[in-house]
C-alpha cells in the first residue's frame, strides 16, 4: 500500500513536531507493507486550514532520519534528493552521515496543504491509496479546532486535489502537557495504525476522509475502544486579547478605545491568546449521550469522524470500530536483569566514596538489587581483563584520560559540562539558544541576566561602560537585581540591589579578609579579585508563597541525570527549600550592603542558623498542601519542557563546554523559582549537588532516586541494551543522539 504522509507540525523536532519521528518509526518496524513517501512542511504551520500562499512559488529540500527508534537525528536538509535512482543513498553521501536505508522526507516551504499537493503530483510516479496527514500534536476536535486545522487542511487537499481517500490524525494531550512518555507514543502509534487499517479496509462509501483524535493517555491500550463520533459544533470568541481598555469603551471615538502603539511601533497590538478554557467547557456542557468528538476523548476513547472534504460530516456511521486483534512486536529484554547477569561476574562498581557519606547506601543498596553479579570495590581492580568498571566518586577521583580512551571504563560523571555549571556560561548558552529558537519554553523560563568581569571594586564602572546594556537598565532604576559570583557556591558574594550606586557598594563592601575579628570564618566575605566572573540577574519580586508556611519564598530542587551521548531524565519527586524567614517585599531603602537582610531573600539551606531546625526548611513538593494537584501537575510539566530545552540548549549551541560521552552519566541539582502566576524560572544547574540536603525525614527520596538510576542508567552500560522503558518518578524528556554541528 502506497501512503503519502504529511502533517501540519514539520519536520521532526523535540518541541514543534515530538511526535512525527515516533509514529514514522513505529510504521516502518510493524507495517513493512505500508510504503511510504514523505512530504510536510519545513516548519511549524498550525492553525492555518487548507491555506495555499496564492503567487508565491514553493521549494523543496531533502532530509534523512534514521529508522532505529533509538536515534532522533536527522541529516540535511539537502538542495537535492539524495537518492540514486535504485533508492538507495549515493556513496558519496553516505560518508556525510546518511545510513543506506535512511528514511527520507521532503520539506516544502508552503502549506500542509502545499505539502500535499506536491507529494501528491510532483515526488513520484506511484499511485496513491491513501494519504495521512498527522499525527497532529494535540487534539483536532469540534468544530472551533477543525475548521482551523491544517492537518485537516492536508487530508482535504489530497481528497480535492487527487480524489485520494485521506485520514486526518490528530494525538490529544492533556492539561497541557503534550510531551509523554515514548511508550504511550509507542502505544498511540499502535492504536493508530490498527484503526487505519480498519477504515481502509471498511471504507464507507459517502466517506472521503477520517478525523481520528487518539488520547495520548496511560490508559491507551489494544483495549481502548475505537467509535464513531459526530463533530461538536461550538464557537470561538476573539483568538486574540482585547486591544482596548474595558473603562474607556464607553466612548465614542475609536482612537481613544484602544491602547498605545507597540515600542516596535508596528501598530497597535492584539496578543495571541485563545481561550481554550472556554473550548473544553462547551465539550462538557454538551449532553453526556451526544457521541461527539470531543466527549469522546475526554472518556479516554479513540474518536472516529467521518467527513466529506465540503467541511460536512457523514451520517448513519455510529458504535464501535471492530479492530484487528494487535500485532505482537514483542519486548526489548523479557529476561529480568538478575537473571540475565545470574551466571557470570558482570564487573566492577569502583565506589570512592567514604562508607559515611550521604549516598553511599542508597547507590550500594541498588547495585546489590539489581545488578547482584557487579562486584563493589574501593581501587581499581587488577584483574579486570576486560570486564567494566563503573567509577563513581568524586570529580577529582575520576581517571579523565581513561574515561575517554577506554570503551571498558565508565563513570558518573562527564569531563566538560561548565556551560550549564557556571552561571555566566549558563546565562551565554541559554542566550545563544533562543536567539535561534525564540519560540523555546527557556525564552520566557529565564530572567533577564547580564555578565560582567569585576577584578576590584574600582574598576565596576569600566565592567558597566563594557555592558552598555547593562548600564541603561540600572540607569532606569525600574528593577531590582541581583548579584551572583560565576562560581561561588553556599551564597557567598549574593546581593540583591536596584541601582549603579548600590551595586558600587556592594563591591566596595565584599571583604578582603575571610575571617571575622575573632578569627572565624567569615561566610559573608568574597575576595572580589578571586571571583572575578558575575552575573546581573533581574530579582523575582512576586515569588508564590504559601500561607501555611509562613509566607517564606522557597525555591525547587529537581534531580536530573543525563545518559551516554543525550538522554535526559527529570525525577518526579522535587524538594522544595524554603527561606529562614517570612518574605518582605523590597522598599528603597533597603540596604544592599547588609547580607543579613538576605534571610528572606535567598532560600539557600547553607544559611539556616538553627542546625536542628534545617529539615522543617526542605520539603517535598507533593506534599506541600497550598499547592493543588493542578498546580504541581502545571510548575512540573513546565520543568519537564525547561530540563529538555536546557540541555539541547547545551549539546546544540555550546557543545565545546558541554560534552556528554558515551560511556557517562551524571546526575545534575537544577534549582526553579516559581511566581505568583505559577510560571518557572531556571535559576542554576549545580554538579553533584548536596543530596544530604533532604534530611532523614525525606531520605526515602534519595533511596528511590538511586534505584530508579540505577534501573535506567546503570543496568544498561553492563548490559549493552536497553530495557523497555516503564513509567516511574524517573521521566524521560529528551533523547538526543549527537551528530557534528
Amino acid at each position: 500500500m502506497h501512503i503519502l504522509l504529511t502533517n501540519d507540525d514539520g519536520p521532526p523536532d523535540a518541541r514543534a513536531s515530538p511526535y512525527l519521528r515516533h509514529f514514522i518509526q513505529h510504521i516502518l518496524k510493524s507495517r513493512p507493507d505500508w510504503h511510504l513517501t514523505i512530504c510536510v512542511p519545513d516548519q511549524q504551520r498550525s492553525w492555518i486550514g487548507k491555506a495555499i500562499f496564492v503567487g508565491r512559488d514553493v521549494h523543496a529540500r531533502f532530509a534523512y532520519m534514521s529508522r532505529d527508534a533509538s536515534d532522533d537525528v536527522m541529516v540535511g536538509p539537502y538542495l537535492q534528493p539524495q537518492r540514486s535512482v535504485h533508492g538507495s543513498c549515493l556513496p558519496c553521501i553516505t560518508n556525510k552521515g546518511i545510513a543506506p536505508d535512511a528514511v527520507e522526507l521532503c520539506l516544502v516551504d508552503g502549506t500542509p496543504a502545499t505539502a500535499t499537493d506536491v507529494g501528491l503530483h510532483h515526488l513520484t510516479t506511484n499511485k496513491f491509496d491513501l494519504v495521512i496527514s498527522g499525527p497532529n500534536v494535540g487534539r483536532n476536535s469540534s468544530a472551533a479546532y477543525m475548521t482551523s486545522s491544517g492537518t485537516i487542511g492536508a487530508a482535504m487537499e489530497a481528497v480535492i486535489t487527487a480524489g485520494v481517500r485521506s485520514v486526518a490524525l490528530s494525538w490529544a494531550y492533556f492539561d497541557g502537557v503534550k510531551y509523554v512518555e515514548d511508550h504511550i507514543l509507542k502505544s498511540a502509534s499502535e492504536q493508530s495504525c490498527r484503526v487505519i487499517e480498519h477504515l481502509r479496509e471498511n471504507w464507507n462509501s459517502d466517506t472521503q476522509l477520517y478525523n481520528i483524535n487518539v488520547p495520548l493517555l496511560e490508559s491507551l491500550s489494544a483495549d481502548t475502544k475505537a467509535i464513531y463520533t459526530h463533530v461538536l459544533e461550538n464557537q470561538w470568541c476573539s483568538v486574540y486579547s482585547r486591544g482596548f481598555d474595558a473603562d474607556a469603551s464607553k466612548t465614542t471615538r475609536a482612537e481613544d478605545q484602544f491602547a498605545d502603539v507597540d515600542s516596535e511601533n508596528k501598530g497597535i497590538t492584539f496578543t495571541w491568546q485563545p481561550d481554550f478554557i472556554k473550548q473544553r467547557e462547551a465539550i462538557f456542557a454538551s449532553p453526556e449521550d451526544s457521541k461527539n468528538d470531543g466527549r469522546a476523548i475526554e472518556a479516554g476513547l479513540i474518536s472516529v469522524t467521518p467527513l466529506r472534504a465540503v467541511f460536512h460530516q457523514v451520517q448513519g456511521l455510529f458504535g464501535e470500530l471492530t479492530l484487528k486483534e494487535p500485532k505482537k512486536l514483542g519486548r526489548l529484554s523479557e529476561a529480568p536483569v538478575d537473571e540475565k547477569i545470574a551466571s557470570q561476574n558482570a564487573g566492577y562498581l569502583l565506589l570512592t566514596l567514604p562508607s559515611s557519606e550521604y549516598i553511599y547506601q542508597p547507590l550500594t543498596s541498588a547495585i546489590n538489587n539489581r545488578l547482584p553479579n557487579v562486584q563493589i570495590v574501593k581501587s581499581h581492580p587488577k584483574n579486570a581483563k576486560g570486564l567494566k568498571v563503573l567509577h563513581y566518586g568524586d570529580y577529582e577521583h575520576i581517571d579523565m584520560d581513561k574515561l575517554v580512551s577506554d570503551g571498558t571504563y565508565f563513570a558518573n560523571t562527564y569531563v566538560y559540562r561548565k556551560a550549564l555549571i557556571r552561571k555566566h556560561f549558563l546565562a551565554h548558552t541559554i542566550h545563544s539558544y533562543i536567539v535561534k529558537n525564540p519560540e523555546s519554553a527557556l525564552s520566557k523560563a529565564y530572567l533577564e541576566t547580564f555578565t560582567i568581569d569585576v577584578d576590584y571594586a574600582e574598576f565596576l564602572d569600566d565592567a558597566l561602560d563594557e555592558n552598555w546594556e547593562l548600564r541603561q537598565e540600572l540607569e532606569a532604576e525600574d528593577k531590582w537585581w541581583i548579584l551572583k559570583p560565576s562560581m561561588s557556591d553556599k551564597a557567598q558574594g549574593i546581593r540583591v540591589f536596584k541601582t549603579i550606586e548600590d551595586l558600587q557598594a556592594v563591591f566596595d563592601s565584599f571583604d578582603e579578609e575571610p575571617t571575622d575579628d575573632e578569627g572565624e570564618a567569615n561566610p559573608n566575605s568574597i575576595i572580589t579579585s578571586q571571583l572575578r566572573h558575575f552575573i546581573v540577574q533581574e530579582y523575582m519580586t512576586n515569588p508564590f508563597l504559601m500561607p501555611s508556611l509562613q509566607n517564606r519564598k522557597f525555591h525547587i530542587r529537581c534531580y536530573v541525570t543525563c545518559v551516554g551521548d543525550l538522554e535526559v531524565y527529570v525525577y518526579d519527586r522535587m524538594l522544595a527549600l524554603f527561606a529562614p524567614e517570612a518574605f518582605n517585599s523590597l522598599t528603597d531603602d533597603y540596604n544592599a550592603t547588609d547580607s543579613k537582610h538576605l534571610a528572606c531573600h535567598l532560600t539557600n539551606t547553607c544559611l539556616q542558623e538553627n542546625k536542628d531546625t534545617k529539615e522543617s526548611t526542605v520539603y517535598e513538593l507533593d506534599a506541600l498542601e497550598d499547592l493543588s494537584p493542578s498546580d504541581r501537575l502545571k510548575i512540573k510539566s513546565q520543568i519537564h519542557e525547561i530540563s529538555r530545552e536546557l540541555f539541547l540548549a547545551a549539546v546544540t549551541t555550546n557543545r565545546m563546554n558541554f560534552q556528554p560521552l558515551p560511556n557517562a552519566f551524571e546526575t545534575y541539582g537544577l534549582d526553579f523559582l516559581v511566581d505568583s502566576f505559577l510560571n518557572v524560572k531556571i535559576l542554576e544547574v549545580n554538579a553533584y549537588p548536596d543530596f544530604k540536603q533532604t534530611g532523614n525525614e525525606l531520605k526515602g527520596l534519595i533511596d528511590e532516586l538511586f534505584d530508579e538510576l540505577t534501573k535506567n542508567c546503570i543496568v544498561p552500560l553492563f548490559q549493552e541494551e536497553k530495557a523497555e522503558f516503564e513509567a516511574s518518578s524517573f521521566v524521560r524528556v529528551l533523547d538526543h543522539q549527537s551528530h557534528e554541528w
